[in-house]
């Protein structure tokens, strides 16, 4: 149910762009395993990973807790208004998640990567996804 709701309140250019972009993003970048871009209340506009196993819809909704708590971290400490994005570290990988701050159609961007990865190229390469959503959306 929770599918047809997003397929009608997110538009199809948006979708296909999310897609592209995701393609773009997991060919380019060594190690990203799963990726999603989640509208601001966590429903998925595009998914893509080498795990069959994962679970989009908990990882929209991860992101968009995760987005909302660090947003509010930042302003109750005086850090700024906004923040720019999340790194956890595990001993397995790494997730970072990212705001996409367009107005037309904010969205947020969650990217789960293996310990092999390179953070610098993860974070250069989802802050071009967040860029090219910033500049055409």
């Amino acid at each position: 149910m929770a599918e047809n709701k997003v397929s009608v309140l997110t538009p199809k250019v948006i979708k296909l762009a999310a897609a592209r972009e995701l393609d773009k993003l997991m060919s380019v970048a060594t190690g990203i395993e799963s990726a999603v871009l989640t509208t601001e209340d966590g429903f998925e506009v595009a998914f893509k990973s080498t795990d069959e196993t994962v679970d989009p819809s908990k990882l929209a909704a991860m992101a968009s807790s995760l987005s909302a708590i660090s947003n509010m971290s930042i302003c109750e400490t005086n850090l700024g208004t906004e923040y720019n994005s999340i790194i956890i570290e595990s001993d397995k990988g790494y997730i970072v998640i990212m705001d996409i701050d367009n107005e037309a159609f904010p969205m947020i961007l969650n990217v789960v990567a293996s310990k092999n990865a390179v953070l610098g190229q993860i974070l250069y390469h989802a802050r071009a996804v967040v860029d090219a959503f910033n500049s055409k959306v």
